[in-house]
């Protein structure tokens, strides 16, 4: 779908995005712990295939062994944490499994011989024994990042708080993830990141088993700060059938509980803004500044509190937190809009831009409470809030010349806008151990957000919209084009922003969810159903004036008094709901070879504003496959391999405009000369010309669209298959440097199976209806949509499009098919990997180093574009016309050919500590593009959107894109490497037990790199021809260098 502001070619200033993300805390990753290793210790790591298939949101964890020639033996397993127990006995093959317990160390007890084993969440924690009646061995593997996990054909990261908080990252879920193979950052208009080549919008969150993940544009998600993470599971691929909606990586956060022992800490980080450094000035093709970053100011900090203990012994225990984070910056924008408005004109002399002073505060709270009733059954409750506030207050400011070492200053206060989001989440689940063998989760959760925005103007003057298409906001935003006016080109009226998101809207999740895990035999048989419900309340709206003249604005022989009134407007409550069930099995064929057979089916019904489903997707079945297989039977070495199938929902935001009323219009009025002295609206108004000049874009003119004209008849599912096959050793050597390390290969396939995206072709709706017998009367010509039906239609790119609407509008409803052929190509994405992996920990140090070598091919990124940075997740400008996506098939914009992660610690002594976070990566493909009304024949605008780059000989004219030349998409170059080494420094003195204070440098050398460049050269916008000055310079830079100081102190 046409982002409303790129086919209207408005200029602005763009926010930075918000998301629902706040400061987190993390943990060490449960290490490989070696206590003593006997040669029949090592035959007896076949045991390991016992557990079943650990999934990336789980809250807990097993604890799996064998003890020859004790069958029938009474196993006791006690929490050193809680102290609940639990008892289970050696079956006749000589092992022991106890599923599904709480994360933390427990005392596992046979024939009177005792021993300790870290329970880490999703994992099977193995215990080994020399013999029936000796426990002085016992090894712990598969707990470290990338460690053998017999038990699981996963690929994934484990972290725990312990190790993170040591770690020189960033302190978010994101950062975290980058740390991972496969994954890079996306766009920096989105935020998440990129898995095996997903675009940022196809990622799965959770805490405690909760999606948090926002499901109207799938763009953000809630998180818990870091001091508050028990442990941080990062999943790549390979996840079993128990969970779904993510065809990119699933991160999965468990919040830390309360034990017997009584525990308190408080910790302030600390980013100043003077040790920041900032990104060189941008330089236009002329030699002139574009934008300066030098007088830009960032800084933050955060506070936090906790404590945790029993509340009653062994029976309730609590862990509650309280975090206080603020930051503030200074931005400054661009000069000018970037392009000149003939071939030849030079770039604007102008000195003008705009700057603002940003400023949130986000007060924190979170509490865990367990409840042990007995030893069968566990509560837990997890509650948060993470609301924050943020304002920005925003000026005039000007450059002071156009030299590269120019200087800034603010001018004009213009008003401030004021932004509020996040909310509270809450989350209770039931464990209960039916039997010995047979357990059964419950849980229900809600996370209800709001996303609120308003502005007041320098007079204190309030613009908000309620999210009433019908009422728009209570200030519109008038710019002055009238050729004389001493304002000319500036915003003359009472609003400070072109486009204001809702006021008080929300977003609400309601899920429940019931598994059951089953112990028969070899099996470990799994199954469960969810059932959840997304609510939003959201919208937004742009009411735009352009004062001016006839002459001016539509090249008229007249000079006529006129003005033209852009209104595009969304809102209402729309809803998605999900429907899941899944069956699995864990099969130990033998003592060494695990197999893995799983199904999932899902169901989505999306609705639109008045209640009605415009989709509904059942039966999407996806098959999942996978084994492991101990090549070498003593447990150093995995085999392991998946195949299955993904898939998505529709996201909410789709039915807020393409299902639900909205207004996209574009009106001339003539008017009496005046304008109205507070708002400047002009007065007495009249149509201007009987309305040749009017325009209603897609249909949208305020009706509901029938339900059955929006998607496609038989819509597929959005689904991707992905195989993996990977082999893991654990090396033994005599050389002590080389012992112990686990090194890896794996390689990875992905291919997207089915797209949904929207196409807005009138003319190929128009010719259908005319092969149909339609008159087609009523249209005013084959570009242009009449209101009363919609413009834009959900369905699978590549396949033919199947619609019940009333398609001359004379209410005459019929079923009409246009073929795919008339749209465009089928949707493609291909993604290859190759990962090399080798992890180590000791006493003293611990590493973790891979490189993926990656290729990412197709004409979809997803369900987000970069090149324009649309985030109307699912319905980009992709696909809406088959000339869009001429050039479309190449390298896309998250393919990175080679990326080498090292990561790790080392400690000096008890007092001190080093940790190191090192990347190089290759650049993103660069894409030039083009073009706009008349490119290709084309008569539906998309300025500078289309994959042409050399705009021939011909600039101007009725036939001025006849001669444009196609350029690939990704085929312009690639950005440069990103190499950064970030280090830090540990102290805990011995002087002071439980301080420790921390010093960490982000980007040491302050490489500082374009991350992402601007790609349009030149556009065709209506009558005017546009030179981009700014093709190919920075747009987004990698995070230049900052230093961050924590103190922190546990009692």
């Amino acid at each position: 779908m046409p982002n409303a502001l790129i086919c209207r070619g408005i200029s602005g200033a763009l926010h930075p995005m918000w998301r629902e993300i706040s400061l987190m805390k993390n943990h060490t990753p449960g290490s490989a712990y070696k206590l003593k290793r006997t040669a029949l210790a090592v035959m007896l790591g076949a045991c390991l295939a016992h557990g079943g298939v650990a999934m990336a949101q789980s809250t807990s964890g097993d604890i799996v062994g064998a003890v020859a020639g004790a069958v029938g033996a009474k196993v006791q397993i006690k929490s050193l944490n809680s102290g609940i127990s639990r008892e289970t006995v050696i079956g006749s093959d000589g092992r022991f499994r106890a599923a599904s317990l709480p994360t933390g160390q427990y005392e596992v007890t046979v024939d009177g011989k005792t021993t300790t084993v870290t329970v880490v969440a999703g994992q099977a924690a193995t215990a080994q024994f020399v013999d029936a009646t000796s426990l002085d061995t016992i090894t712990v593997k598969g707990s470290g990042p990338n460690g053998i996990d017999l038990s699981s054909v996963e690929t994934r990261t484990t972290f725990t708080a312990e190790k993170l908080n040591a770690l020189p990252v960033s302190r978010d879920v994101t950062s975290v993830s980058l740390l991972t193979p496969g994954t890079a950052s996306s766009s920096n208009y989105f935020g998440p990141a990129s898995f095996g080549g997903a675009s940022a919008a196809e990622n799965s969150y959770y805490i405690n088993g909760f999606n948090v993940t926002n499901l109207y544009d799938s763009l953000s998600f809630s998180e818990v700060p870091f001091q508050a993470i028990d442990q941080l599971d990062v999943q790549t691929g390979g996840y079993g059938a128990r969970y779904g909606f993510s065809t990119g990586g699933v991160t999965s956060v468990n919040v830390k509980s309360g034990t017997n022992e009584v525990k308190a800490g408080v910790s302030y980080t600390w980013v100043p803004s003077g040790l920041r450094e900032q990104p060189d000035p941008v330089r236009l093709k002329d030699g002139t500044i574009f934008r300066s970053y030098d007088q830009n100011e960032s800084s933050s900090n955060n506070l936090s509190f906790w404590a945790g203990g029993p509340i009653i012994k062994d029976k309730l225990f609590f862990f509650a937190l309280g975090s206080f984070a603020n930051s503030d910056s200074t931005s400054y924008g661009a000069r000018g809009n970037g392009y000149s408005t003939s071939p030849t004109a030079a770039y604007t002399k102008s000195l003008s831009t705009t700057a603002s002073d940003y400023s949130s505060k986000q007060p924190y709270w979170l509490l865990k409470l367990d409840w042990y009733l007995n030893d069968n059954n566990h509560i837990e409750y997890t509650g948060f809030d993470n609301t924050r506030k943020g304002t920005y207050h925003n000026y005039k400011a000007l450059y002071s010349d156009t030299s590269l070492d120019a200087t800034l200053s603010k001018t004009d206060f213009t008003g401030n806008e004021y932004l509020k989001n996040g909310g509270k989440t809450n989350i209770l689940k039931w464990t209960s151990y039916l039997t010995d063998t047979l357990t059964m989760s419950l849980q229900y959760g809600q996370m209800k957000n709001t996303n609120s925005d308003y502005t007041t103007n320098p007079a204190g003057v309030e613009t908000k919209y309620a999210g009433n298409i019908n009422e728009g906001p209570s200030c519109p935003y008038v710019v002055d084009y009238r050729p004389t006016s001493s304002t000319f080109g500036q915003n003359i009226g009472c609003a400070t922003v072109q486009t204001v998101d809702i006021f008080g809207g929300t977003n609400q999740r309601d899920a429940g969810r019931i598994d059951f895990e089953w112990q028969l035999g070899d099996h470990k048989v799994s199954f469960g159903y969810s059932d959840e419900r997304w609510k939003s309340r959201q919208g937004s709206v742009q009411d735009l004036y352009y004062v001016s003249t006839s002459d001016y604005l539509l090249d008229t022989a007249a000079s006529d008094d006129i003005y033209e009134h852009v209104y595009y407007a969304t809102g209402g409550k729309v809803q998605v709901n999900q429907k899941s069930w899944y069956l699995e099995d864990n099969w130990n064929i033998t003592d060494s070879f695990m197999l893995y057979l799983g199904i999932r089916n899902d169901s989505f019904e999306n609705k639109n504003s008045n209640g009605v489903a415009f989709v509904k997707q059942d039966n999407i079945w996806q098959p999942r496959l996978g084994f492991t297989w101990d090549v070498t039977g003593d447990g150093d070495s995995k085999l392991y391999g998946s195949l299955g199938r993904y898939s998505l929902p529709i996201a909410a935001n789709v039915a807020l405009r393409a299902a639900s009323a909205s207004y996209y219009t574009d009106f001339v009025y003539g008017y009496d000369g005046t304008l109205d002295p507070v708002t400047k609206v002009p007065n007495g108004a009249v149509s201007y010309e009987n309305g040749a000049y009017d325009q209603v874009y897609n249909g949208e003119d305020g009706s509901v669209p029938n339900p059955k004209a929006v998607a496609s008849k038989g819509l597929k599912p959005y689904t991707q298959d992905e195989l993996i096959l990977g082999f893991q050793k654990r090396l033994v050597s005599d050389n002590s440097f080389l012992n112990d390390w686990t090194v890896g290969i794996k390689g990875t396939y992905r291919k997207v199976h089915n797209a949904i995206d929207d196409t807005c072709d009138a003319r190929a709706l128009y010719n259908a209806g005319i092969a149909a017998g339609n008159s087609m009367s009523n249209w005013a010509d084959e570009w242009t949509v009449p209101g009363g039906i919609p413009g834009c239609f959900i369905y699978n790119p590549g396949s033919s499009l199947t619609i019940t609407t009333d398609l001359n509008v004379d209410g005459n409803v019929q079923t009409v098919t246009v073929p795919g052929s008339a749209l465009g190509p089928k949707a493609k994405r291909e993604y290859k990997a190759v990962t090399l992996s080798a992890d180590k920990q000791t006493d003293k140090w611990y590493v973790s180093a891979s490189y993926t070598w990656s290729k990412l091919t197709g004409n979809l990124e997803g369900l987000v574009k970069s090149t324009n940075g649309q985030d109307d997740t699912g319905t980009t400008s992709d696909f809406d016309f088959a000339e869009i996506m001429t050039g479309a098939d190449g390298y896309l914009f998250n393919d990175h050919r080679h990326s080498f992660k090292v990561f790790g610690s080392y400690s000096f002594s008890p007092e001190w500590e080093v940790g190191l976070n090192v990347l190089a990566q290759s650049g993103s493909p660069i894409s030039c593009l083009g073009g706009g009304l008349g490119s290709f024949g084309t008569q539906y605008g998309y300025t500078g959107v289309f994959h042409v780059c050399d705009p021939g000989t011909i600039l101007t004219g009725p036939n001025r894109a006849s001669d444009d030349v196609v350029s690939k998409v990704g085929s312009a170059g690639r950005t440069p490497w990103i190499i950064t080494v970030s280090p830090n420094v540990v102290y805990k003195p011995s002087w002071a037990p439980g301080l420790r204070m921390n010093i960490d440098v982000m980007n040491l050398f302050n490489n500082i790199k374009p991350t992402q460049v601007y790609e349009t050269n030149f556009a065709y916008a209506n009558a005017t021809y546009r030179n981009y000055y700014n093709y190919g310079q920075a747009k987004y830079y990698s995070t230049p260098r900052y230093v961050r100081f924590q103190v922190q102190y546990d009692w």
